[in-house]
């Protein structure tokens, strides 16, 4: 069956600080407030964007070309993701009642972004539907960044420069940054503190 090739964009939206809560809290509590944080998450990317899965910390979701034509309006779902992330997060640990490590360690987790514009193919086997592609791979691959190391952020958005071409945003703003991987080679990047954009939304 001929697959048909696709254009637009594809956003990955990561929990920071998900292994060592998991490792180092109780299971149960733990999943409770991932289940809450990563329902926040796919509430507001799904009022643009298709949700393709959940890969367990993260929420993998896209849009194609023609669904999303004006690309300031996914830099502002992504700001309406982080707050509602961040708040959802202030509100789980001030309504904790209980003093396990999960419930007190809720503070730590934090929110990334990876926005990437390319080509994918969307495969269905078995009633599930999954992109295949090599813009698919760069965009997963792009969660092991220097963005942290560098910067000291965990709260961070990072685009491709093709994604940022594609949605006419003004670099000016980001940090440019280039990553190198095996098979794909150098990519540059323009990252975004997203705990200065949440400060700014928040006294706006």
């Amino acid at each position: 069956m001929e697959r048909k090739t696709r254009t637009g964009y594809l956003v990955l939206a990561d929990i920071s600080g998900y292994t060592s809560f998991v490792a180092k809290t109780e299971i149960e509590h733990a999943d409770i407030a991932l289940s809450f944080l990563l329902e926040a998450i796919v509430k507001k990317l799904s009022a643009l964007l298709t949700i393709s899965k959940l890969e367990g910390d993260a929420v993998f979701a896209y849009a194609e070309e023609s669904q999303l034509p004006e690309g300031k309006s996914l830099l502002e779902l992504i700001d309406h993701t982080y707050v509602a992330f961040r708040d959802q997060a202030e509100t789980l640990y001030g309504r904790a009642t209980c003093p396990c490590r999960a419930c007190q360690a809720i503070p730590t987790l934090d929110l990334k972004f990876m926005v990437h514009h390319g080509d994918f193919v969307i495969q269905q086997v078995a009633g599930i539907r999954d992109l295949l592609g090599t813009d698919v791979n760069l965009i997963h691959r792009l969660t092991k960044n220097h963005v942290a190391e560098s910067m000291g952020w965990k709260g961070y958005a990072l685009f491709t420069d093709q994604g940022l071409e594609h949605m006419q945003i003004d670099k000016a703003s980001f940090v440019r940054q280039t990553e190198s991987y095996e098979h794909l080679g150098d990519v540059v990047t323009f990252v975004m503190d997203m705990h200065v954009r949440y400060r700014e939304i928040k006294a706006a």
